[in-house]
């Protein structure tokens, strides 16, 4: 998921390519998650049931990989570059969802840890692929 552009690719460019993805991963936990009842009043529900986590898993995705792009173009290594991406979304997130302070420094420290969890996956898969083409 976080690849890292070539230098003629705008950050912005390759972070909604990130968006699109993490808003189809959230569409899908929307429908598969959604809410349960039957009668009419719901119907609208289960067909609005996948927006939100489509927009909150896209917006994540978004924020998270500029911020990484960003970094990474400035030199900042792996574990600080997947932190404090981390810490910048979840932030984001946190203030345009107008959540408390307490709120907005749990989103912040999650998903800090959730990217520098996704950053070292990304770079486990790259040394795994170069070690074997050795």
């Amino acid at each position: 998921m976080w690849t890292k552009p070539p230098p003629e690719v705008s950050c912005v460019s390759s972070s909604v390519e990130s968006f699109y993805r993490g808003a189809v991963a959230g569409g899908i936990f929307g429908v598969v998650f959604g809410p349960d009842g039957p009668g009419p009043a719901t119907l609208s529900s289960r067909l609005a049931a996948p927006l939100r986590p489509a927009l909150l898993a896209g917006s994540w995705c978004f924020f998270t990989s500029f911020a990484s792009c960003v970094l990474t173009r400035g030199g900042t290594p792996f574990p600080w570059n997947g932190a404090f991406s981390g810490l910048f979304s979840g932030a984001m997130i946190g203030l345009v969802s107008r959540w408390p302070p307490e709120s907005v420094a749990w989103t912040m420290a999650s998903s800090a840890a959730l990217s520098v969890l996704s950053h070292y996956a990304s770079e486990g898969t790259k040394e795994g692929v170069a070690s074997e083409d050795r």
